[in-house]
C-alpha cells in the first residue's frame, strides 16, 4: 500500500532513506495567510485518490490544530488522519519520515496511521542542553536547575526509552541505554553551538557504537528543549523491514464506523471509539465495506470555492 501521502506540519524532514518516499514537511506553523498552502497541501493528495496522515507537534500554538480541523472540515472526507504527536520536533519529524518511508509496507492507510504512536515508541529520544532551567520534559530536580545556572554546565537527557536528566561528562558514564537489537543510526541536529562529547563519546557506544548522521538544527527545538546550545538526538531503526514487522505486520479489522482496515479504536480517520466489529452502517460506511463507489458530500474542488467564500467573508 503505497497510495497515502504524509505531512508533517512543525516537521522538517522529507525522508531518512535513500528511494523512499519522501514526506512533506511544513516547517512553520501555518497562520491565517498560510491556510490556502495548507489546504492545497491536503487536497491535492485526495484529488489524485490518495488518503492523507497528517503528524502535527501537539508543542504547536494551539491555533495551529485548529487549522487542520478546519481545513478537514472544509474538505468533507473521510480520508484524512490527523495524528497529534508530543515528541519533541526532531523526533516528530522523523516520525513523519518514517511513516511516509513505512506506507508501502502498510496493509492500509488505516492501519499505517494507526500505528504511528508504536512506531514513535520506537525511537531512542536524546539530547545534549547547556541548561535545563526550563526543560519541561523530563522532570528536572532543584539541583540541576541549581546547576544550570554554574558557567559551563550541560546535561545528559533521555525521554525514550527511559526518561533520565544528568550532568554531561566525557569518557565512561552511567546512562539508561541499552545496545540494541537491530540496526540503528543517531540522528543529531546540533545548534551552532553545541557541544557533540556526550553524544558521541556517552549516548553513541551506549547504544551500540552505532553510526551518527547530522542533520540541521530545528526551528522549533530550542523553545521545546528551552535551550539554544543543544543537540537533539533520535536513534532511528535503519531497517524498514524490522520496523514493518514489528509494527505493521498484524491483519487490520475494519473499523465499526467508516470500515477503514485499522489496528485498534479510535479509527483515525472517523473517530469512532467503538471495537472493530459489525455493526448498523449508513452512508459511506456501508459502501467501503461492500465495495461500493461513495461519493462524498463535497468534492475537493467544490471545497476549495467553500473555502475561497470563508476567505470573502474574512475580508474587511
Amino acid at each position: 500500500m503505497s497510495d497515502v501521502t504524509v505531512i508533517g506540519i512543525g516537521c522538517e524532514l522529507d525522508r531518512l532513506f535513500a528511494r523512499q518516499r519522501a514526506a512533506l514537511p511544513m516547517p512553520g506553523p501555518p497562520g491565517r495567510d498560510d491556510l490556502r498552502d495548507l489546504f492545497d497541501a491536503v487536497s491535492g493528495p485526495l484529488r489524485a485518490g490518495e488518503a492523507v496522515i497528517v503528524v502535527v507537534g501537539d508543542w504547536l500554538p494551539e491555533e495551529t490544530i485548529r487549522s487542520v480541523h478546519t481545513v478537514h472540515s472544509l474538505l468533507q472526507t473521510d480520508r484524512v488522519a490527523v495524528h497529534v504527536t508530543a515528541l519533541p520536533p526532531l523526533a516528530a519529524s522523523v516520525l513523519a519520515a518514517l511513516a511516509a518511508a513505512l506506507a508501502p509496507f502498510a496493509p492500509s492507510a488505516g492501519a499505517l496511521a494507526s500505528a504511528l504512536e508504536p512506531i514513535g515508541e520506537r525511537l531512542d529520544v536524546l539530547a545534549w542542553a547547556g541548561s535545563v532551567a526550563r526543560l519541561q520534559h523530563p522532570s528536572v530536580s532543584m539541583l540541576h536547575h541549581a546547576r544550570s545556572l554554574l558557567p559551563g554546565s550541560s546535561f545528559g537527557i533521555g525521554l525514550q526509552p527511559e526518561p533520565f536528566v544528568q550532568p554531561a561528562t566525557r569518557g565512561a558514564q552511567s546512562v539508561p541505554l541499552a545496545p540494541a537489537e537491530h540496526p540503528l543510526e543517531l540522528l543529531i541536529a546540533p545548534s551552532e553551538n553545541a557541544d557533540l562529547s556526550w553524544i558521541l563519546e556517552v549516548a553513541a557506544p551506549a547504544l551500540g557504537g552505532v553510526a551518527v548522521r547530522e542533520v540541521p538544527p530545528t526551528i522549533h527545538g530550542p523553545e521545546w528543549w528551552g535551550t539554544s546550545r543543544l543537540v537533539e538526538a533520535v536513534g532511528v531503526p535503519s531497517s524498514l523491514e524490522w520496523l514493518a514487522k514489528v509494527t505493521l505486520s498484524e491483519a487490520p479489522v475494519p473499523c465499526a464506523w467508516c470500515g477503514e482496515p485499522i489496528y485498534s479504536p479510535p479509527c483515525p480517520f472517523c473517530g469512532d471509539m467503538a471495537d472493530p466489529e459489525p455493526r448498523r452502517r449508513s452512508g459511506y460506511a456501508a459502501a467501503a465495506l461492500t465495495g461500493a463507489t461513495y461519493q462524498t458530500r463535497t468534492s475537493p474542488l467544490e471545497s476549495a470555492q467553500a473555502f475561497a467564500d470563508v476567505d470573502r467573508r474574512a475580508e474587511p
